[in-house]
């Protein structure tokens, strides 16, 4: 079967590391456990060494110290043999009791590797035993001792020495043996307390890690519970964001919940606001479907210039709310994710457009403004149609008189004010201005949603929206604070 051009070429899925697809818990402990196994190891190691060492030592000293007693018994004839002093007893004397001695006439390389060495004299504990026959290995812990077998094959531990018994006397080697078994005991039952320490070590390491694991991960847990039961809340449970905000995770762990608490609240802020979206344009299309539908049900044709009128308005507000959801998507990523907007520049933009729509009002649109250039974070498309919602409205109420200000504020935010000279509101009405829909007059065009979206998009920005009386043109004045400024 042929392959198609794009499949022969579609590189192989790459696989994960390993190490990625431990968890958490998994890669703690063997940051742990590994590192303890490695000092725990070249530790013991070395401690054993030590104590060996000492050991054999102190049986290399001992055979020393026999060695120049020997040594001090030992006369050279003329015939060239070798004779031991008379009279006393010790270790050497008595037969087999694991000390002995042999004299050699050899070099001590030949003394080592020789197969029959030549022995000159040797102690009385020997008897009538055949010599002794040094092993060639080296012993692990001592540099001078090594290993050779006793008449009844005991282990022994083995010396050599250099003598020389007469002034011109030709060098001769001294073999002094001891008794190995009760060292070689000794050795083991170290060895053997050194494991039982390391394995008790290991299992107490072991268990901390499963406790520093318990309850260095329970914060998390916690966490992870908590993100879980999110998609079942229980009936009366507080919001996500309060739950996890009011969670006990520590001061390392503060930065994460904060991050995941905003990121909740922002996505809870765009479900709300794509839900008033939906209910913004639903309101807003009723007027002009009901007067198609009022126009059609009373059997008469309809007018081209009402429909194209009132499809104008309803493809308007459908262009409208689409550009509002596509600018929500800024909320995800914070209010300061948007690049730089030329804020003078679209507010003379948006003041042209409103004198062109409300060119019939004949009304004075001022635009105060800084010397600076003013530039803010944020949507374009928010920001026009927060400027074109609070201008539309004031040019409908105004009687003559529309001011736009545009400035920034001492914390480096950007401030807005629309005031108008018409009739103005009452405090009660100034309350429920936000309300979707809510309209005081309707003898004037409009839905009823301008100030509704305005809050919207001014609280999606973390500022605030304030109605207040102009105390310049006696009229509306609305006051709109928002962090972001960069320029």
């Amino acid at each position: 079967m042929a392959l198609s051009p794009s499949s022969a070429h579609e590189s192989p899925p790459a696989r994960r590391s390993p190490a990625r697809r431990w968890s958490l818990a998994a890669r703690m402990a063997a940051l742990v456990i590994v590192p303890s196994l490695l000092v725990m190891g070249l530790g013991g190691w070395w401690l054993r060494y030590e104590v060996h060492a000492s050991l054999l030592g102190s049986m290399s000293r001992s055979l020393e110290e026999k060695s120049e007693r020997i040594h001090a018994r030992l006369a050279l004839l003329p015939d060239g043999r070798v004779q031991e002093a008379a009279g006393g007893s010790d270790e050497f004397s008595a037969i087999f009791s694991g000390w002995y001695w042999q004299l050699q006439g050899q070099a001590p390389a030949q003394l080592r590797t020789a197969a029959a060495p030549v022995v000159l004299a040797r102690s009385r504990s020997l008897w009538d035993q055949p010599d002794l026959v040094v092993k060639r290995a080296g012993l692990w812990g001592s540099e001078r001792l090594q290993q050779a077998l006793g008449p009844q094959q005991e282990p022994l531990w083995v010396q050599h020495f250099s003598l020389q018994l007469a002034a011109g006397a030709a060098p001769m080697h001294l073999q002094v043996f001891g008794p190995a078994q009760p060292l070689i005991a000794s050795l083991r039952r170290i060895d053997q307390i050194l494991w039982i320490t390391g394995a008790m070590l290991l299992l107490l390491i072991g268990a901390l890690v499963w406790l520093q694991l318990r309850v260095g991960l329970a914060p998390l847990k916690r966490l992870v519970d908590v993100i879980a039961g999110l998609g079942k809340p229980l009936p009366g449970a507080a919001p996500a964001t309060e739950q996890i905000a009011q969670l006990p995770l520590g001061a390392d762990l503060q930065p994460l919940q904060q991050e995941l608490a905003a990121l909740l609240a922002r996505n809870t802020q765009v479900v709300e606001r794509s839900r008033s979206h939906a209910a913004d344009l639903n309101h807003a299309l009723k007027k002009p479907l009901s007067l198609l539908m009022a126009h059609a049900g009373s059997g008469a044709a309809l007018p081209a210039d009402l429909v194209l009128q009132q499809t104008t308005a309803m493809a308007r507000l459908i262009d409208r709310y689409q550009a509002r959801t596509f600018s929500d998507a800024t909320l995800v990523h914070g209010p300061s994710a948007g690049l730089p907007v030329d804020v003078l520049a679209c507010a003379r933009q948006m003041l042209a457009m409103l004198r062109q729509l409300h060119q019939a009002s004949d009304l004075d649109w001022q635009l105060v403004e800084e010397a600076s250039p003013l530039w803010w974070r944020g949507e374009r498309a928010d920001l026009e149609e927060l400027l074109g919602n609070l201008l539309d409205n004031a040019g409908k109420w105004a009687a003559s008189q529309v001011r736009l200000t545009v400035q920034r504020n001492a914390s480096q935010g950007l401030v807005l004010q629309v005031e108008d000279d018409g009739p103005g509101m009452t405090a009660a009405q100034m309350q429920a201005a936000g309300a979707r829909g809510q309209r005081f007059d309707e003898t004037v065009a409009g839905t009823g949603l301008g100030l509704s979206i305005a809050q919207q998009i001014v609280q999606g920005y973390e500022g605030q929206l304030q109605l207040r009386k102009s105390e310049a043109l006696k009229g509306l004045l609305v006051h709109v604070e928002m962090a972001g400024v960069v320029a």
